[in-house]
């Protein structure tokens, strides 16, 4: 067995996992309105458990110690709960949407009672994060809300994701979705904006003098067709970049290594080979996140790999050794994965987790049908 390091997986949505495979072959907001919000609101308490569990199964046993949830609109403490028996560590969310279609939509009041719930039911390794869908699903209102919260909380969104974003009145009034959210005061040195693909003059300025971070979710932005962050100029400008893997369905995997694999051949295109070093690469997905998020004694976590007897060999005489090891896909080369001093892995079993609650099949085809009656093209 190889130790290697930890991974943080800095924007994912859990409770998506079980929609892996149903929404294909669409940009982002057709796949979010046709397939993606109806499919989270049909989700019943256990359908919710099994996703979460089936995502903490593909995290844990591809290297990752730590992860922030963006969250579902409702059943959030489900999350919360799954969270806090696994012993990962984790920024836990409930989604805030308060504009969109009706049946997954819910008032400020309700919201904001949902998250007082959520924020309670954290503890342990799990705090409690802030994270407004995106400037299409929230009021004006929802956002001075979110101006009376604890400045020290993470908060998140998406942001600059897709082209088409421009075309809504209120993000062009204010020359995109990074002038629009620094005019809100949501832009901190405790915000992480996830994408930041179209970024509109001035706005890389904005995140640097507001020490916001990016999360990159690279095959995310290439499933949906929304184009290529700007990485190497997002580091040019001093400007906070960790990774994530966003969600299944945009995605199909949840393993950090691929992600950093291919955010770094995509630097490469545009910038040049090189230009970001693997040890900057291994720290984004790992200890630049940890130490965003406050995950204390984060570097004491351990995991090892299984490398085959070619692959030790190459690794003698690798130019770049780091490099070599960032891109080896974790899935299936997993042995042992310990954090904060608890084995969360273990060749195959997963000590921490609970046992689903239902069937994955069963669980795919209750949300699928109730989608259906919620008026879902089949």
């Amino acid at each position: 067995m190889k130790q290697v390091k930890p991974t943080v997986h800095s924007h994912l949505h859990l409770c998506q996992t079980l929609f892996r495979g149903m929404a294909e072959n669409r940009t982002l907001i057709p796949w979010l309105e046709d397939r993606i919000w109806p499919l989270e609101a049909a989700h019943t308490p256990e359908t919710l458990a099994v996703s979460v569990i089936l995502s903490l199964r593909e995290i844990i046993s591809t290297g990752s110690t730590g992860l922030l949830d963006m969250g579902s609109v409702k059943h959030s403490t489900t999350t919360v709960d799954i969270l806090k028996e696994s012993r990962i560590r984790a920024v836990a969310c409930n989604a805030l949407m308060d504009r969109g279609p009706e049946f997954i939509i819910k008032p400020l009041n309700w919201l904001v009672e949902e998250s007082e719930k959520t924020q309670k039911s954290c503890g342990g390794l799990v705090q409690y994060g802030l994270a407004p869908r995106f400037i299409l699903s929230c009021s004006p209102e929802l956002w001075q809300w979110l101006e009376t919260k604890d400045e020290n909380t993470v908060r998140t969104t998406h942001a600059a994701e897709a082209p088409g974003e421009m075309a809504d009145s209120w993000i062009a009034k204010h020359g995109g979705n990074i002038h629009l959210l620094n005019s809100l005061n949501f832009l901190s040195p405790r915000t992480l904006l996830a994408h930041c693909v179209h970024l509109q003059p001035g706005e890389m300025e904005v995140l640097k003098q507001t020490k916001t971070a990016v999360a990159h979710c690279p095959w995310t932005n290439l499933y949906l067709g929304s184009g290529i962050a700007d990485v190497p100029e997002l580091l040019k400008n001093n400007i906070t970049v960790l990774l994530g893997s966003d969600g299944a369905p945009c995605n199909n995997r949840l393993d950090l290594s691929g992600e950093t694999r291919l955010a770094a051949g995509l630097a490469s295109v545009k910038s040049t080979p090189g230009t970001i070093d693997s040890s900057r690469w291994t720290a984004m997905s790992g200890t630049d996140a940890a130490d965003f998020f406050n995950f204390s004694n984060f570097r004491n976590d351990e995991v090892y790999i299984d490398l085959t007897e070619t692959e030790q060999e190459e690794l003698e005489l690798a130019q770049d050794k780091q490099r070599y090891l960032n891109e080896i896909p974790r899935a299936g080369r997993v042995a042992k994965l310990v954090c904060n001093g608890t084995t969360l892995y273990d060749h195959g079993e997963f000590p921490t987790l609970p046992k689903l609650p239902m069937s994955i099949k069963q669980a795919r085809e209750v949300v699928w049908n109730r989608a259906l009656s919620l008026g879902m093209k089949p």
